[in-house]
Formats: C-alpha cells, sequence, structure tokens
C-alpha cells in the first residue's frame, strides 16, 4: 500500500470481524492532508469521514459544524485503500467464503 494520498480523494478503511477475514467491515473517507498538527510527533495522515465533508466540507482551513477526522499513524494508515484495492480485497475476501463453503458441503 502506497502512503501517497490525494487530497479530496476517496479511501475506504477495511476491516474484518475475527480472524478468517471473509466478512469486510467497509467505512468511506475523504483524505484531508497529512502532519496538520503542530502536536504530531510522527507522520499522521488525516481521513474525514465521508459524510462529515459532504455535510460540511473539509476540516482544514475551517471550522464548525460536524467535521469528524480520523488520523492514523504508518501503522496504521494500510487499512485505507482507494477504490481498486477496495475491488481486490472484497473479490479475495468472496474467494475465502467460497473456499470454506465448498469445504463444509
Amino acid at each position: 500500500m502506497s502512503t501517497d494520498f490525494v487530497e479530496g480523494e476517496v479511501y475506504f478503511r477495511l476491516t474484518y470481524p475475527g480472524p478468517s477475514l471473509n466478512y469486510p467491515l467497509i467505512e468511506t473517507f475523504v483524505f484531508v492532508g497529512k502532519n496538520l498538527s503542530d502536536e504530531d510527533k510522527e507522520d499522521t495522515w488525516y481521513f474525514q469521514f465521508a459524510d462529515s465533508y459532504a455535510e460540511s466540507g473539509s476540516v482544514v482551513g475551517s471550522s464548525g459544524g460536524d467535521r469528524r477526522v480520523v488520523c492514523a499513524s504508518a501503522k496504521d494508515v494500510s487499512d485505507m485503500v482507494d477504490e481498486g484495492e477496495l475491488h481486490d480485497k472484497l473479490i479475495a475476501a468472496r474467494n475465502r467464503r467460497a473456499k470454506r463453503g465448498s469445504r463444509m458441503r
């Protein structure tokens, strides 16, 4: 996963409940910038929840409104994927489920 995100573009946080990686959970975000706070001690990527971005605009350079943001460290930013990576990971999960299903018959 590249950490070269484009400001204003949509990214998805893909997580899985449990070790099987069969059932993905997806959250949608807009990338708003990197190292935006003087308090960032290490590289930090800022992703605003897509609904917040759509309703209130970017958290960068503005105030007011419900602007919910997730900060990701270098360790966590790999959970953020673009639509191409999301598609590939969803297909992989589907294939894992299908493979598991064929063993259960």
